[in-house]
Order: C-alpha cells, then sequence, then structure tokens
C-alpha cells in the first residue's frame, strides 16, 4: 500500500465527473493533475457537495472523488452540510487532514472553516469568481477567522477587499500547454467564448460586430457557449442583419474550443466581470489576441487591447483586422509550477 505524507482534502461545489469530462472547472483540473505528478507522496481527496449527481465514489486520476449529489437542491442543503461533515470525520480517522482547501467563498468555506477550527486543520479557500461580490453573506464569515484567503488577480483581490475588508493573496491560474492544439491559419475574424449569461455582456459584443460589418461585410464571427440568454443573441443577430456574419456554436468540448480558437483571429470578451479570466489565457496561448474591458487578470501588453467603451472595442477590433498578416506566437503569462509552489508554500508541507 503506497504511503502518503500528508492528506489534502479539497472541498468543491463541482468536479469533473470523469477523467473525459473537460469542462467543468478546468483551471482546478489543470492544478490537480500537476500536483499529483509533482507531488506524488501527497495524498488528495476531493469532497464535491453538488455535481456530479451521483453519489458513487471514483477515482479521478489518481485522486479519490467522493461526490455527495447535491443537485443545487435548498432542501437538501442541510443534510448534504452534515453528510460532508460526517466524511471529513471518516477522513481524519482514517489518513488524517493536514491541509483542508475550500474552492469558492460560500458553502465549502461555510463547513471548511467550522471543521479546520475543531480540529486545529489549516484552511485555506480559493475565491473563484462572483463570490467576492457584496451579496455574498458567506464572506462574513472569515472576517474573524485564520483562514488564508486566495484570489486570481489584482481585480479580483481589490473587489474583494473593497465588498468584505478581507485581504488576500494573488495566485493566478495557468494553463496545461501540453493540452493545445497546433497553430492554425486563420479561418474566424472574431471570437466569443463564454457562458450566455448576463454579466458577460453578448449584447454589446453583437452590437460591436453589427458596427464592424458596415466596413468588413465579409466579416466571421463564431460564439461558443450556452446559457440563458441564447434566444436573445439569436434576435439580435436576426435584428441587425447578421445571419451571415455570426454563428452560434452551443457548447463545445473544451478541446474543439481551443482548436477554434487555434484558428481564430481575435477574442472579443466583453464581460462585465471576470475574476481570473481562464479564456484569456488559453487565447493567448493559442495566437490570439484580445479585445476586452478591464477585467481578471488583463495585462498591459502589444497583443492585449483593453477597453472601457464601445468605441474604443469597436476601433480597436478594427485596428488589428487592419493590419498585415502575422505570425502567430504562443503567449504564456504563468507557468504551471509557479501556481504549484504559491500553493505548496501555503500547505506548508
Amino acid at each position: 500500500m503506497k504511503k502518503f505524507e500528508n492528506h489534502i482534502v479539497i472541498l468543491t461545489p463541482g468536479f469533473a465527473a470523469s477523467e473525459n469530462d473537460s469542462t467543468t472547472v478546468p483551471a482546478m483540473q489543470v492544478y490537480l493533475k500537476h500536483f499529483i505528478a509533482i507531488y506524488p507522496t501527497i495524498k488528495i481527496t476531493v469532497i464535491s457537495f453538488q455535481f456530479p449527481f451521483t453519489t458513487t465514489t471514483y477515482n479521478w486520476h489518481g485522486i479519490n472523488v467522493i461526490p455527495l449529489n447535491g443537485k443545487n437542491n435548498l432542501l437538501k442543503k442541510i443534510f448534504i452540510w452534515k453528510k460532508v461533515n460526517t466524511v471529513l470525520n471518516q477522513l481524519n480517522c482514517k489518513t488524517p487532514i493536514s491541509i483542508l482547501h475550500s474552492f469558492w467563498i460560500g458553502e465549502c468555506s461555510f463547513i471548511g472553516e467550522r471543521f479546520a477550527k475543531k480540529n486545529n486543520i489549516k484552511h485555506i479557500v480559493t475565491a473563484m469568481g462572483q463570490d467576492v461580490y457584496k451579496y455574498n453573506k458567506y464572506a462574513f464569515n472569515l472576517r474573524k477567522s485564520n483562514t488564508k484567503i486566495i484570489t486570481l488577480s489584482q481585480n479580483h483581490s481589490d473587489v474583494l477587499l473593497k465588498n468584505h475588508n478581507l485581504n488576500s493573496e494573488i495566485i493566478p491560474w495557468s494553463i496545461d500547454s501540453n493540452n493545445f492544439p497546433d497553430l492554425e491559419e486563420n479561418k474566424i475574424d472574431i471570437l466569443g467564448v463564454g457562458s450566455l449569461n448576463k454579466i458577460k455582456n453578448y449584447p454589446l459584443f453583437i452590437k460591436i460586430i453589427a458596427e464592424l460589418a458596415k466596413e468588413k461585410p465579409n466579416l466571421k464571427v463564431e460564439i461558443i457557449g450556452e446559457g440563458n440568454r441564447y434566444k436573445l443573441l439569436s434576435k439580435l443577430i436576426k435584428k441587425n442583419h447578421l445571419k451571415d456574419t455570426v454563428t452560434l456554436m452551443g457548447k463545445l468540448p473544451r478541446n474543439k474550443v481551443l482548436e477554434k480558437m487555434s484558428e481564430s483571429r481575435i477574442l472579443l470578451h466583453t464581460s462585465n466581470y471576470e475574476s481570473f479570466g481562464f479564456v484569456y489565457a488559453e487565447a493567448l496561448y493559442c495566437g490570439m489576441k484580445i479585445v476586452s474591458n478591464n477585467v481578471g487578470f488583463t495585462k498591459s501588453i502589444p497583443e492585449w487591447y483593453i477597453c472601457s467603451n464601445f468605441d474604443c472595442f469597436v476601433k480597436s477590433c478594427m485596428e488589428i483586422m487592419d493590419q498585415a498578416e502575422y505570425r502567430k506566437k504562443r503567449i504564456q503569462l504563468n507557468e504551471v509550477k509557479n501556481t504549484l509552489d504559491c500553493y505548496i508554500l501555503l500547505y506548508e508541507l
């Protein structure tokens, strides 16, 4: 039997349903895959509160995953919390827990904080998205605790500090460069990638394309993603006479998304908020140029046009398209090892 030196327990609302699931929290998948490869003597157990929809424990790349099948059902919440405590106690008795690492400031951090305090275990919370917003009641539970809070970018950290007066350490995510296709000749002028929801602000995306199409009638645009604004976007595309310009691709497997990126010129990202923006890191490594708001881990580099209004978005896209064809190059702003090293220092293992 393999002997482990330490035991890290991950608490998360959702996790990959299998090794073939590439779309559920890809940043966490990259992190954990590389972690167990570099630190094979550290045991990792994942407890997933809500997804996948099963209660059968399974193995994911050598990590034991315990799903509780909460299905985001409010009526089951207290039951799930009690179940988590039971599982944590069982794990701690069998293989003492060295670190509790909760993802998202939410029910995972709430349960993690209580268990860690009771059992004198170090607790780390990685904020992952809109959990830093002012309405998040779970953030109040961390104000008087010794929990170490991680955010993903300076923008992310600033919002948490402003809304909840909570300091954090910034540890950005990183991509797995081994999973990317070869760079291809551009077949798509502008690509949109992300859930079709309010925060991604796709009506602005369509408005920008409509303006660009006046001067670029042969513009080829695709949008990858699914969500509750699909019908609205379909109507806007029709209203602006863009049916031959913009194609809604729906949800695609991650490898297909990366293939699309590798043959696209511009990532147009009109989102009003990002904690990190994993899609940015993917786009840069696929040789794309980015036009976006100042959200997530925006960087002042020649390949990234940061905008604050409609005119800037239009002007930036037009400028890129008017440039002579260029030799694509991969850009990686953070290495996986940097992310791992930062967390290992925090874990103090």
